[in-house]
């Protein structure tokens, strides 16, 4: 089973210069979608990836939440210094919390790779690019547990559509500037 066949389409996609804040707005009301929000460029190319983490860690600074934890600073206090920081940063682009050292895979890659590179890095999602660095999609745990599902409801369908592109099909999420 190649990656193509089963990596989920709708990836949530900003453009570098996009303010963190909408990844506020977008993860405080996230439905179903991924955790992960892939940071590309005009043509598409995957420039980078922005989790809930770092948005977290951008406004809970780690020195407000240890302070606060040993008692050393209030609750009042420790809220006031995250409105504030929520104020400094929240016009942030997202390129300047993006991380870059998320490895990819191709869509002609076997699940099994991207199973392997997701358990070795310890991460829930890996984005899926084409050979000019194009994010065509994401291969996640979750969709590696739904090809399991389907297999074991219909085992048939794998050897009739073996050569199909897309077994689960979804629309796109993107929102650019």
């Amino acid at each position: 089973m190649r990656i193509e066949q089963i990596m989920r389409h709708d990836t949530t996609k900003v453009g570098p210069d996009e303010p963190v804040s909408r990844l506020v707005e977008w993860y405080a009301n996230p439905g179903s979608r991924s955790r992960y929000t892939y940071v590309v460029d005009q043509n598409g190319v995957l420039l980078g990836v922005v989790t809930m983490m770092e948005v977290l860690g951008l406004f809970l600074d780690k020195d407000v939440v240890d302070s606060h934890e040993k008692g050393i600073i209030q609750d009042a206090e420790a809220l006031r210094r995250i409105s504030c920081a929520l104020m400094e940063r929240k016009d942030l682009p997202v390129a300047r919390i993006m991380r870059k050292d998320l490895p990819t895979v191709a869509p002609s890659g076997l699940f099994l790779d991207a199973r392997l590179l997701l358990r070795e890095r310890k991460i829930t999602a890996l984005p899926v690019v084409d050979a000019n660095g194009v994010l065509q999609g994401e291969i996640t745990r979750r969709v590696l547990i739904k090809l399991l599902d389907t297999m074991l409801r219909d085992p048939e369908l794998f050897t009739l559509q073996k050569d199909c592109k897309r077994l689960f099909d979804k629309s796109s999420e993107f929102f650019l500037g």
